[in-house]
């Protein structure tokens, strides 16, 4: 008696620290939850190693999506857009990442389409508790790494249909038989013949389970993510009226994934988990379920990819709105008229405490400046900012007007070893896919940094004004910087000039980051050498050498 006193009480207790460590556990999400919002995100090098999976379905997308309204790899390269997603990222759930990451690569969106974005940006922005319930159930999605191929999953769910599936219906329904008999007709031959069915049975599941098992989860966890998309339904019904006949369609095909979401969560090495498998798996129910699920899904990929985008849009509308409420500044910014824009007090979005500039594009434009002064980071800036006002419907700035149109930049050439392409053929390569994408009537905004700095002078100087003289005829808002000013002056005329300047106070130089009207032809290259340490004879043999007429 005692013994089972003792055998009860540690069952209870076992029970009971199960129970408060899960109401911990839910105590620190929900926690977690509450005092996120507007919060900068500590992950970001867990971002950076996951992005391979990230990408799954931007890659997808990208296929049907023209090449003037795709942020190309180039740019994306150029402005550092990971680390700009980084910034933005504040999503719950795997779906929300892979659909804010595609998202900033997109510049195909209407007007329309942004204002819808903005007004669940703004709901959720508003409405705290509605925004509680909401990530409470993205978060439940989670980011596992498994869940990224969702994806290539359903654009290929044909390739996941169970093979000689009758074989196991044939099993199931024959166990079932053999038990009926058994018990109805009490023979010891058919009590023999359901034994024996039942562990030929046994022995065909577990062979084949291993093989099924990851098949089966997969199914799982798309079935969680169907059943997520009627609980966010549910909650937000205003911003679900484009998917529910989708809904409906998949409403029984979200309640047979249950049946797998119940199996997964018993699918332990513990004893009750044993015994579920040793009396289901004979009849054979989880293969059979699998194949059912899979059987509509093939006839329903469509639908199932649309729930999988309203998901993500609720995650990314939430995300935006706890950027906003995180970002130093930000405004929504206004659509252009007509081929220009406008940015009061822009800032770059990764650099704090960053000086605010003004530009009102009116014709196109050349920044000079010495170096370091802030040319790159604001042409960088202005790119960047362009991008996020037609995807997020947000910019980095006190007030901004942005057209809808391509971003294309060339700014950080490299020579690429592997190829053998020298640095002035990666350049030209870059410029060359700017002139392709001007030949047809579509608004682009073109960034050059430097252009043609990989070759000499002479070459450089004619090469870029035949360059620039084709691009004034095209549609395009061209940024450029350089270090030519002969450049500017050239096109003093039909360019509008600006540029960056620095304070020399002794022998230390100092920027104010402000752009000016104008052409800067002073230059900082050698009291540079001198303001970082270089031995003053090095430094005083190149001042006399900058002396010299012919230098």
């Amino acid at each position: 008696m005692e013994y089972l006193i003792l055998i009860s009480l540690m069952i209870v207790t076992v029970i009971v620290i199960t129970i408060v460590q899960d109401k911990k556990r839910q105590k620190r999400i929900l926690d977690y939850i509450r005092s996120s919002f507007g919060v900068p995100r500590d992950d970001t090098e867990e971002q950076f190693y996951r992005l391979g999976n990230i990408e799954t379905l931007y890659l997808m997308d990208k296929k049907s999506i023209a090449e003037h309204e795709i942020v190309d790899d180039i740019t994306w390269e150029d402005l550092s857009m990971d680390n700009i997603f980084a910034l933005v990222n504040h999503t719950d759930s795997y779906i929300g990442e892979q659909c804010l990451y595609s998202k900033l690569h997109d510049l195909s969106k209407t007007e329309s389409n942004l204002k819808q974005l903005e007004e669940k940006i703004s709901f959720f922005g508003t409405n705290e508790d509605k925004r509680f319930e909401v990530r409470e159930k993205l978060y439940f999605l989670g980011k596992s790494y498994v869940n990224y191929d969702m994806p290539i999953l359903i654009e290929n769910i044909s390739k996941h249909k169970l093979k000689n599936s009758k074989f196991y219906y044939a099993l199931s329904y024959l166990l079932m038989i053999s038990i009926a008999a058994a018990i109805i007709i009490r023979k010891p031959v058919f009590i023999g013949m359901c034994i024996a069915v039942y562990l030929i049975n046994m022995i065909i599941h577990t062979i084949k389970k291993e093989k099924m098992d990851i098949k089966v989860k997969s199914v799982f966890n798309l079935g969680k993510m169907l059943n997520t998309s009627f609980s966010l339904a549910e909650l937000v019904p205003e911003f679900s009226n484009e998917i529910s006949e989708d809904l409906n369609t998949l409403k029984n095909t979200a309640k047979r994934s249950t049946f797998l979401e119940q199996k997964n969560a018993t699918d332990n090495k513990d004893e009750v988990s044993m015994m579920m498998s040793y009396l289901l798996g004979p009849l054979m129910i989880d293969f059979i379920m699998y194949d059912k699920i899979i059987s509509e899904l093939i006839e329903k990929k469509s639908e199932c990819m649309r729930i999988y985008k309203f998901i993500g849009e609720i995650d990314c509308s939430v995300s935006i709105a706890s950027y906003r409420k995180s970002a130093a500044t930000y405004c929504i910014p206004k659509t252009a008229d007509n081929d220009s824009f406008s940015f009061v007090g822009l800032v770059h979005p990764a650099i704090s405490n960053a000086i605010p500039n003004d530009i009102e594009y009116d014709r196109n434009i050349i920044i000079t400046g010495s170096n370091a002064s802030g040319k790159s980071t604001f042409i960088k800036s202005t790119a960047i900012n362009l991008i996020l006002g037609q995807t997020i419907h947000t910019c980095t700035s006190e007030s901004a007007s942005v057209p809808k149109c391509g971003v294309i930049t060339s700014m950080a050439v490299r020579d690429d070893i592997l190829s053998g392409e020298s640095y002035y053929i990666r350049e030209i390569k870059y410029l060359k896919r700017m002139i392709e994408l001007c030949q047809e009537d579509r608004l682009l905004f073109l960034a050059i940094d430097e252009i043609l700095k990989g070759t000499n002078t002479r070459e450089r100087i004619a090469a870029s004004k035949a360059i620039l003289n084709y691009f004034t005829d095209k549609r395009c808002m061209l940024l450029v910087a350089t270090h030519d000013l002969e450049l500017a002056k050239a096109f003093d005329k039909i360019f509008a000039n600006y540029y960056f300047s620095e304070v020399i106070d002794s022998d230390d130089i100092m920027f104010d980051y402000t752009l000016h009207n104008g052409i800067n032809d002073s230059s900082n290259a050698i009291k540079l050498l001198s303001a970082i340490g270089f031995p003053d004879d090095i430094v005083d043999k190149a001042k006399e050498e900058i002396a010299k007429p012919d230098i």
